[in-house]
């Protein structure tokens, strides 16, 4: 039966200053699921600087994917990364468009707050978000909490829980093969599902 599914397809939205080690996880458990994963630089080209200076470059940019409809979006932190997320208006228009399509938008530590409520993005929705941030923006209703689902919005606090937000999104986007997520987890060594 698990060859009859239809392969999940996430774009990870990458800018100068990302958190390299939210990304790298994010990615890495998607891949070890089976979930087709699109590294997008929201820049002009493929080649990113990251928050640490470790060099990663995306897998297409934006603007040659802009059309593609995901099944999810996901977003590191980093302050400099979030800042040229949320200043970046084709961005904006390519995560109004998921949310407008019902698809899954994951944001980790600052994103939650400097790209997706500093943009009106929540419209009051629960989310959590790293270093106080909530308290500069009005948009959603902060929770304190490692990870937070509240619809197809999946927000996590920051580069300690990468793995937990991580498994939190595999888990949605394959909630008909839960036991494939957990048997990954378990063979990861990670025990907080």
């Amino acid at each position: 039966m698990e060859n009859n599914q239809v392969t999940k397809h996430v774009a990870v939205l990458l800018a100068d200053g990302f958190e390299e080690g939210e990304a790298v996880v994010f990615i890495d458990i998607m891949r070890r699921l089976d979930i087709k994963v699109d590294v997008l630089s929201c820049m002009e080209t493929t080649t990113l600087e990251t928050y640490f200076e470790t060099r990663i470059s995306a897998d297409y940019t934006l603007k040659d994917k802009k059309d593609v409809l995901y099944d999810a979006v996901m977003m590191p932190g980093g302050p400099k990364g979030t800042d040229n997320l949320s200043a970046n208006s084709m961005v904006i228009d390519f995560l109004k468009r998921h949310i407008e399509k019902n698809k899954y938008i994951c944001a980790l530590c600052s994103s939650g707050a400097k790209v997706l409520a500093a943009n009106h993005l929540l419209n009051g929705r629960n989310y959590t978000t790293g270093g106080g941030l909530e308290k500069k923006f009005t948009d959603g209703c902060f929770q304190d909490k490692k990870v937070v689902v509240d619809g197809r919005f999946i927000s996590g606090k920051g580069l300690g829980v990468s793995f937990e937000f991580a498994f939190t999104v595999a888990k949605y986007l394959l909630s008909d093969n839960v036991e494939k997520v957990e048997w990954q987890a378990q063979h990861i060594y990670f025990d907080h599902l």
